[in-house]
């Protein structure tokens, strides 16, 4: 039998030692802080739920229009994309191919913050908006990770990895979201509906690209060494199953 306990502290431990996670949390407190110093309670918590909310959106929009955008026809442009989203579909047990690259996340970070500020006209509210987004990012790459592991979450995440894993093996071109409240997006632009009963894409596994296609095989050969384990999994598998194996 497995063990929930186990389990959920190496999944615990795997984000939180992510490097992105970390600098993200610390920003978020900083900025919270700076905000929370100048609002009321209730503006804070208002300004941070505005700030989630624009994330959503974000998560859905920069996944169909970002990850499964124009695929490029360079070796080395497709290396970028591969590392941002292809390599986590090629490689879904891969944790350094799971955690969205700085590269792209922060200036995505600057942006938004700075339509916050041109927007708002004020800098404390500005703060808390971004802390908000923040928290979305960090609470979606969570449940991300928990989707992709050994521990059998809730119903409502259930769901979640049975939408998600039809996004990685059925149909890229669906189910984008991972953030529970994201969902509705998926139902609005109609790229939701049963897993089996939707249309199947031919190579889902690869984001649509041909197995052998020389951009998918080159860039495997340069991300190959990043794993800390085999070629397609992460150790953290490695040591989740061998605690299963104990336990029995």
């Amino acid at each position: 039998m497995k063990s929930f306990t186990s389990d959920i502290r190496a999944i615990r431990l795997a984000y939180w030692s992510e490097y992105s996670v970390l600098f993200y949390a610390a920003l978020c407190l900083l900025l919270l802080g700076s905000a929370a110093a100048q609002l009321t309670w209730m503006q804070l918590v208002s300004l941070m739920a505005y700030g989630w909310l624009i994330y959503l959106a974000e998560e859905y929009f920069s996944h169909v229009t970002f990850f499964h955008g124009v695929m490029p026809k360079g070796k080395t442009a497709y290396r970028f994309l591969y590392r941002l989203h292809h390599g986590h579909h090629d490689k879904p047990r891969r944790i350094d191919l799971l955690f969205t690259p700085m590269w792209y996340t922060f200036p995505a970070l600057l942006l938004n913050a700075i339509c916050f500020a041109l927007v708002t006209q004020d800098l404390v509210r500005s703060l808390a908006l971004t802390a908000g987004l923040i928290l979305g990012y960090l609470m979606f790459e969570w449940w991300h990770l928990i989707v992709h592991s050994p521990v059998e979450p809730g119903p409502i995440l259930r769901y979640v990895r049975h939408q998600h894993m039809g996004h990685h093996y059925w149909n890229e071109r669906r189910w984008y979201t991972i953030s529970p409240p994201a969902l509705i997006f998926d139902v609005i632009f109609r790229t939701s509906g049963h897993v089996q009963q939707s249309p199947r894409s031919s190579n889902p596994t690869t984001a649509g690209l041909d197995q052998e296609d020389e951009r998918l095989l080159a860039a495997r050969e340069y991300y190959r060494g990043n794993s800390d384990w085999t070629e397609d999994e992460s150790s953290i598998w490695k040591q989740t199953e061998n605690e299963t194996v104990q336990e029995r």
